[in-house]
């Protein structure tokens, strides 16, 4: 059996810190002026972002969009981009997942899944045609995107916690590639009465995952079991009275667990 060291680079920029991870069964085979050339041009990117969507910033394009000032939609690619993604979530979710807060746009909700995709697909995967590179990850809060290079048995261990009780592990999941989002009763807007606390979703991307796992805190114990048949989520809820309940592809089981 192949064993892996880690490779952690962080970055913290947009007060969120992003964390890159490589696999590496040999890391002596690795070119570390790729892996400084990648994190410059991530850093770099990750700026740019910063300087469109900052509330620190009042002359981002978001802030002055909160103001009432509609220029960003026309003059930025990337906010329209994302704008039109957050309309698109509000509307598959019937608006549990929603980009409003106190009547004003604010698309952090979505904006990590959706950084984490577009750096991931533009700069990280290409590293796995380097040598010494058999894996690689981004994460930033509780959203993480994974990749593993193709026709080898490297999988990513990514760890479920008890949201009472972090040094419970409630689940882990093993995969080669794909996201993984968690959100519980603090990352979320609660709207309908719920035993929910905590929700996790698996999905191909990012995006997606974020935004279902942000939904089911908010659609709630008799709503979200709806959205996981219709839209064939895979993950697991954590409910207060039935515990844990898993699902796969639109199909659950429940798990009570232990008092």
């Amino acid at each position: 059996m192949t064993e892996y060291k880690y490779i952690s680079i962080v970055i913290n920029k947009f007060d969120l810190p992003f964390e890159i991870k490589l696999a590496t069964p040999n890391s002596d085979l690795i070119d570390q002026h790729v892996i400084d050339d990648t994190v410059a041009k991530i850093t770099e990117n990750i700026k740019e972002y910063e300087s469109v969507f900052s509330l620190e910033n009042n002359n981002s394009l978001l802030a002055k969009f909160q103001d009432g000032e509609e220029t960003a939609l026309m003059v930025s690619n990337t906010f329209r981009e994302v704008y039109e993604q957050t309309i698109t979530a509000e509307q598959m979710t019937h608006h549990y997942f929603s980009s409003y807060f106190n009547g004003r746009y604010d698309p952090i909700g979505l904006l990590n899944g959706w950084m984490i995709d577009r750096i991931f697909n533009r700069y990280l995967l290409a590293l796995l045609s380097q040598d010494g590179i058999d894996g690689v990850s981004l994460r930033c809060g509780e959203d993480v995107r994974l990749a593993s290079r193709p026709n080898i048995d490297f999988r990513w261990r990514i760890a479920i916690k008890d949201p009472k009780n972090l040094d419970i592990l409630l689940a882990t999941y093993f995969l080669q590639n794909g996201a993984v989002s968690t959100s519980n009763e603090r990352r979320s807007l609660r709207k309908e009465k719920s035993n929910i606390e905590q929700v996790t979703i698996v999905s191909n991307n990012a995006l997606d995952a974020n935004i279902w796992s942000s939904a089911g805190i908010s659609a709630g114990t008799t709503k979200f079991p709806e959205f996981i048949s219709k839209y064939h989520l895979t993950g697991m809820i954590v409910d207060r009275v039935v515990g844990m309940e898993n699902f796969r592809d639109g199909f659950t089981d429940k798990i009570a667990m232990s008092k």
